[in-house]
């Protein structure tokens, strides 16, 4: 049993050739730059286009980026101190989840983790 949930997990995160299908919920973990901090992420993968939306302490934004075999790269825009800010975060996808550096307009630099959230129990 324990086998087929860890090649549920790799299969929910990289398709046939090592390709990374990012689509779904995402539960980041920010350290820099004011943090830590988490972050949720509805992410919608086509090809190798993404898009989709992140939740957080700046509200809500659209997210835009990429995916190209296990490279991520996405960025949204978000408004503090009533400045926009690019936050660009680059990852590599593998079967534990994402991680990687993320850049926050010129304000500073982190590190971040994402994770799928676990499944809820509905009785």
């Amino acid at each position: 049993m324990k086998q087929l949930g860890v090649g549920f997990i790799l299969s929910s995160i990289l398709l046939a050739g090592g390709t990374a299908n990012l689509s779904g919920k995402w539960e980041v973990q920010v350290e820099g730059y004011g943090a830590p901090r988490s972050q949720k992420f509805d992410l919608k993968q086509s090809g190798e286009g993404l898009s989709g939306v992140y939740a957080g302490k700046f509200g809500e934004s659209k997210v835009t980026g990429t995916v190209k075999d296990s490279a991520v790269e996405f960025e949204m825009r978000v408004i503090e101190n009533e400045h926009i800010v690019t936050v660009h975060y680059i990852g590599t996808a593998t079967d534990d989840g994402i991680k990687g550096t993320v850049t926050f307009g010129d304000a500073g630099k982190g590190t971040w983790v994402a994770s799928r959230p676990a499944a809820s129990h509905k009785k």
